[in-house]
């Protein structure tokens, strides 16, 4: 497949993957998507692939900064809004660090954090109405 049909492909596919999800498990597919490049992270590290390992923390970035935090209600969530908010600028800047340190380990710890938020939001999305 030519590499534009294929960007193409992928583009459709993501799209049509979010329609009819609700808003919580958009956020846990954000959080699934967030620790796939935090692994890739490290493996990255692990293979001292620096070009990947950057492209793999600035995607985890991006939907920590995009998809995390750019959906917090301040005015409805109140404190719970700015104690996520706290959390998700904690990992922003331990996985600058970790780039700049190739430290996988410190990777590891946001993915882990990040980690148990995820199962919180799965534990709401499976909560009945």
């Amino acid at each position: 497949m030519l590499p534009r049909s294929l960007n193409r492909y992928r583009t459709i596919d993501n799209f049509t993957s979010v329609l009819g999800r609700s808003s919580v498990e958009l956020i846990v597919l954000v959080y699934d998507r967030i620790g796939d490049n935090l692994a890739q992270a490290v493996s990255a590290i692990l293979e001292k692939r620096d070009e990947s390992l950057t492209d793999s923390i600035n995607q985890a970035s991006d939907l920590i900064s995009q998809g995390l935090v750019a959906t917090l209600d301040f005015d409805r969530g109140g404190e719970i809004a700015l104690n996520l908010n706290s959390i998700y600028d904690y990992c922003l800047r331990s996985l600058l660090q970790a780039r700049l340190r190739k430290d996988g380990a410190a990777i590891e710890d946001v993915a882990v954090l990040l980690a148990d938020l995820r199962e919180a939001w799965v534990n709401l999305q499976n909560k009945p109405a």
